[in-house]
């Protein structure tokens, strides 16, 4: 591998030689002993090397990034992006530039590269609303569709994939994702904002609540002579609980 810089980094070089610093400090692992755990793996980066690489003057390739993550006992998505995951925007690419928390998710094959939040909270239907916008928002929304699709097509094994693509574990994980933005909030995050997210967030429960009913209900019979799943039902039974809860509060919170 060539260590002979053609090009400067760019925000993925420079996160990833950033990221490596922070990590072997934290583990407060030596250059040396650093560079001795990756000899054990087949992949050696001699301590000159890797000073390099925390200085941006020697790149990484795909195999040693596989080696670091395994000798420092994190993911590639912890060396490759910013240790946060917020609305900041780092650049995939020169033509590719998403928020920190959409790189995160497009890293974990979640969602594709794009910033998109369905339904944006955003009533295109209400008296007033600009069509433009609402043409707009349509077409964002059609485009996202298309790379979503593609994105979860090829990236995902099919075993996974079928998991993944169900309505009820897209519902969970964006319902979690609406929780961690009102539990750890932007600094000087409108009220109103997080209020909104709140009602958002009761909304998304209940449609979990319905589709895991629908789940527990799909379930195929109970083989002679074993026992009925009943956290399974419980669960079921609580969230259908919640959902009618929540319906109501909604209708409280719009009288």
């Amino acid at each position: 591998m060539a260590d002979k810089q053609k090009t400067p980094l760019g925000d993925i070089g420079e996160s990833l030689r950033l990221n490596l610093r922070r990590i072997r400090e934290a583990k407060r692992l030596t250059y040396v002993e650093l560079s001795d755990l990756l000899s054990r793996t087949g992949r050696p980066i001699p301590v000159l090397g890797l000073r390099r690489i925390e200085r941006g003057e020697r790149r990484v390739d795909v195999d040693d990034l596989a080696a670091l993550a395994v000798v420092l006992n994190v993911g590639p998505a912890a060396l490759l992006l910013p240790p946060t995951s917020n609305d900041e925007v780092i650049n995939l690419t020169k033509e590719c530039s998403v928020t920190n928390r959409t790189a995160w998710q497009w890293a974990e094959g979640q969602q594709a590269a794009m910033d998109f939040e369905p339904g944006e909270g955003v009533n295109f239907a209400a008296p007033g609303a600009d069509p433009a916008i609402a043409a707009e928002a349509a077409e964002r929304e059609q485009e996202f569709g298309r790379k979503q699709t593609e994105y979860l097509a090829f990236t995902q094994p099919p075993e996974r994939r079928r998991a993944t693509g169900h309505q009820a574990v897209r519902l969970g994980r964006n319902l979690v994702e609406v929780i961690e933005d009102i539990v750890d909030p932007e600094p000087g995050a409108d009220r109103s904002v997080l209020a909104a997210r709140g009602r958002m967030a009761r909304r998304r429960h209940a449609q979990l609540g319905l589709e895991l009913e629908e789940l527990v209900e799909a379930l195929p019979p109970v083989h002679p002579g074993v026992p009925t799943n009943e956290a399974i039902l419980g669960i079921g039974e609580q969230l259908r609980r919640d959902a009618e809860q929540a319906t109501g509060d909604e209708t409280g919170d719009e009288s």
